[in-house]
């Protein structure tokens, strides 16, 4: 579902088991809240609530199914390390209040815009027009009286949009995920 590679705003550790009554013991099956757990050949991604409040944890070593684990959070690289902090004090906060407040919420910065890119995709894939898509993107009103305007910055902005969303079509949704769009 997303890469901890690609992605700083997830929890990376290895689980080990350990007994219940371990302090530091962590059991999938004591949650009391909605969690998803996705299994593949790599290890086991937790996704614990949803939105900009959700936690995900990646286990590359271990497994979180077999009963309580004790957790050794992985932490390296200086470059997400904000990030990469956040997403610990997330964890920390969901094990402590069963919740992530919104002080700790994952950042919104660029989501309108992220928002319209995949609109672009949208748009694109029903009609490579230039024109057609600033119509889905900005509704055929606006198009029909800025489309021709002397400054052409709404073609300008589609077209600009249509690269960028090819763009992430081409791979380039690896850096939207990590934070670098």
């Amino acid at each position: 579902m997303w890469d901890a590679e690609y992605d700083p705003l997830t929890v990376r550790a290895a689980a080990a088991p350990c007994p219940p009554s371990d302090t530091e013991a962590f059991d999938l099956h004591a949650l009391t809240c909605s969690a998803t757990l996705f299994k593949d050949t790599k290890g086991e991604d937790l996704l614990i609530g949803r939105g900009r409040t959700a936690v995900r944890l990646s286990i590359h070593d271990g497994t979180l199914l077999d009963g309580p684990v004790r957790l050794a959070y992985r932490l390296e690289g200086r470059r997400q390390l904000g990030r990469r902090l956040l997403a610990l004090r997330q964890w920390d906060a969901m094990m402590r209040l069963g919740r992530v407040p919104r002080s700790l919420a994952a950042p919104a910065a660029n989501a309108n815009r992220n928002m319209l890119l995949l609109r672009t995709v949208n748009a694109l894939a029903r009609s490579p027009r230039t024109r057609d898509v600033a119509i889905a993107l900005f509704g055929k009103t606006h198009v029909s009286s800025d489309w021709d305007h002397e400054s052409d910055y709404l073609r300008m902005k589609t077209r600009r949009l249509i690269g960028k969303a090819r763009d992430l079509v081409a791979g380039g949704y690896l850096a939207l995920v990590a934070g670098g769009r």
